[in-house]
């Protein structure tokens, strides 16, 4: 007898909110990382939209992007997870916090999607109402903004970093931890064996992170 295939399943989407000034780091991180899904035939693909307020978006050292969407346009059930580099607020982060994004970001989490920031990214996830009661780290050194200070502000406890993983709220203290925020950004839409995966492949070697064996 005949086995029936399984059912073709969409790979699963992760949105990448991209203001002006975004740290280019932090963005490319997310788009590297999801991108080796598709590296191997095994491995969960996981495909990355972008969204922003226009057109074209400009990070702060040059990459250029054209987003897939208008992030109004972006409807929360059509994504697994919702990733927010930092930015430059004296090159246009300032724009990050907008009720469209504060919807995204409060849709996504209720239906248990994975929120990654980085950096100054936790800012607008505060700024929705998320992390009331809960703990998120920030960049601490912006010329003239107390990020941390913001954080407490709005109910949340900011920890030194440099990650910190609260009820699937990822946050980061700088682009250093590009890397690392992207691999538990994947781990949540995939699993945690098939991030293992893909971070073997990126690593080119046989073993994990830590030296354990894949």
């Amino acid at each position: 007898m005949r086995e029936t295939p399984p059912p073709h399943r969409p790979a699963p989407n992760v949105l990448l909110f991209l203001s002006q000034g975004f740290e280019d780091l932090e963005a490319a991180a997310v788009i590297s990382v999801c991108g080796w899904t598709r590296y191997r035939e095994h491995l969960p693909a996981v495909h990355v939209t972008t969204a922003g307020l226009h057109e074209e978006v400009r990070g702060r050292f040059g990459t250029v992007v054209r987003p897939d969407l208008h992030v109004s346009a972006a409807n929360p059930a059509d994504y697994a997870a919702l990733a927010i580099p930092g930015g430059f607020f004296s090159h246009g982060f300032d724009e990050a916090f907008d009720p469209a994004l504060y919807r995204l970001i409060r849709e996504v989490h209720a239906q248990g999607g994975t929120i990654a920031t980085l950096c100054v990214g936790v800012l607008p996830v505060a700024e929705a109402g998320l992390l009331r009661g809960r703990r998120a780290t920030t960049y601490p050194f912006s010329r003239n903004h107390d990020n941390p200070g913001r954080l407490r502000e709005l109910g949340c406890t900011p920890t030194a970093g440099p990650i910190e993983v609260c009820d699937r709220i990822i946050s980061c203290s700088g682009p250093s931890s590009s890397l690392d925020v992207a691999f538990l950004l994947l781990e949540g839409v995939v699993g945690r064996d098939a991030a293992q995966g893909v971070r073997r492949y990126m690593n080119g070697t046989k073993r994990g992170h830590s030296g354990e064996a894949l």
